[in-house]
């Protein structure tokens, strides 16, 4: 079990000294493992806003949509996850990354060519594989290269990956579709990633090199999961991180779709939008970072507790951005929100980092991201699509008809009317809008397992 910190221990010991400088390696290593992660993000950010176009050009259901930006990632993400940590705590960890770059970026070109649901899921399924390694990679890369207390804000940083990419995304894939279209968006986001593959390879350190002495042999998987699992304090992040998952996941990825649908955007605007949020997010992700760092007792709670504090107001914000009806008070509230989501970025990794042994940091993250990205990922993308499909179904005027049939992608038939393409419409903008509603709920139960976590968390200093 985690071992709490001892009382006549120096704080300057176990966290390292307060407001100590970041050496020019630490600030490299952060700078690079940030671009990787924003290729990370780029390349599964991009589907929000070009599944309204893919949407009506492939004939997908919103139930459909969900199953590609949910389940396609996630499934491939989760599963190539653990092997990719298991060998992470044995091989060299630069490499590894590497060679996942390659694969994440090659796949994400490959959605271009997709002329059906299942060849855009096998896409996704590509991205979610290559994309499995690079978290627990990149978080065990920080750990061993930064002290505790210096762990908050630089894992802030390294999660300023994922609102800067929320910036650039909608810049650079909405103008691209804009011109070119959706297929070539996924190629601009793509392929450049090869490039940082080779500046991963030749330029990171391992640093375990250094120490393989001193480092204790890697146990099987079997023994590192019962110990993740016996330490209570890592079940409620887990739990508290399968709901933010749900909601940051439901409400991410149909955004785009949302003010598009409800208020007549076109992906331009919508994605102005997303990058306004996003930047507004990247202020959240400091904010959180220092707080953590700042307010670390010898138990390390600041690093649970402010990840409780914004899940609370991210369902406050969210619910009634979604509930609202005038244009300016919703997408106002939507980027509060967004803004209180991210308040959990670095101080909710650097928690798992502080309460696990050295020897199993990739294998924590990777046991941390199925919560996050298989329940979350997976059950919130396809559960709003789902309660959006039934709900515009329900509101539909039945005297025209099936939604479903009536309403192909969205949009009514080619034979019908003004009055029945405006009933599509408002049906379908409905329908996402009670989906989005009911999802946000998931940030209420994340904010209570991180307040459940705070009473158990402990320093583990080996």
């Amino acid at each position: 079990m985690a071992k709490a910190a001892e009382p006549a221990a120096s704080a300057d010991v176990l966290f390292g000294a307060p407001g100590a400088a970041w050496r020019p390696y630490q600030m490299f290593l952060l700078g690079v493992l940030l671009l990787v992660a924003m290729s990370s993000y780029l390349d599964r950010q991009i589907m929000s806003l070009l599944q309204e176009a893919i949407k009506k050009d492939l004939l997908l259901s919103d139930w459909e949509l969900g199953l590609v930006s949910g389940p396609a990632f996630a499934l491939l993400h989760s599963i190539a996850g653990l092997p990719m940590a298991r060998l992470a705590e044995r091989m060299n960890r630069p490499r590894l990354l590497s060679a996942a770059i390659v694969v994440w970026s090659t796949m994400t070109a490959f959605c271009a060519l997709a002329t059906n649901f299942v060849m855009l899921g096998l896409g996704r399924m590509g991205v979610g594989m290559g994309e499995g390694g690079c978290n627990p990679i990149c978080h065990a890369l920080v750990a061993d290269n930064f002290s505790v207390r210096q762990r908050g804000k630089a894992m802030a940083v390294l999660s300023a990956a994922s609102p800067l990419a929320a910036i650039f995304a909608p810049l650079i894939a909405g103008a691209v579709a804009l011109t070119w279209g959706w297929r070539a968006a996924f190629v601009v986001v793509g392929l450049p990633g090869l490039l940082l593959a080779v500046l991963v390879w030749f330029t990171l350190k391992e640093p375990r090199a250094a120490r393989t002495a001193d480092s204790p042999p890697a146990r099987s998987f079997a023994t590192d999961l019962k110990w993740l699992l016996g330490n209570r304090a890592f079940v409620f992040v887990f739990l508290a991180g399968a709901f933010q998952g749900i909601g940051v996941q439901g409400t991410g990825i149909f955004t785009a779709s949302f003010v598009m649908r409800a208020y007549h955007l076109n992906i331009a605007e919508a994605g102005g939008i997303l990058s306004f949020r996003g930047l507004a997010s990247l202020g959240a992700t400091a904010l959180g970072g220092y707080l953590a760092d700042r307010f670390a007792g010898p138990r390390g709670r600041s690093y649970v507790l402010v990840p409780c504090m914004g899940a609370a107001l991210a369902f406050s914000f969210f619910f009634w951005a979604f509930t609202a009806t005038h244009a300016v008070i919703s997408i106002g509230l939507l980027m509060a929100g967004a803004c209180a989501a991210e308040l959990k970025n670095g101080p909710n990794f650097a928690a798992i980092q502080n309460m696990v042994p050295s020897h199993m940091r990739s294998t924590a993250v990777a046991v941390f991201f199925l919560a996050a990205t298989v329940v979350g990922t997976a059950v919130g993308a396809s559960l709003v699509g789902g309660i959006s499909d039934m709900t515009a179904a329900r509101v539909f005027p039945a005297n025209l008809g099936d939604y479903a049939a009536f309403c192909p992608g969205g949009r009514s038939i080619a034979s019908a009317g003004p009055a029945a393409a405006a009933a599509c419409a408002t049906a379908s903008a409905e329908g996402l809008r009670t989906a989005l509603a009911a999802i946000s709920f998931a940030f209420l139960g994340s904010s209570i397992c991180f307040f459940l976590a705070s009473r158990k968390i402990t320093i583990n200093t080996d």
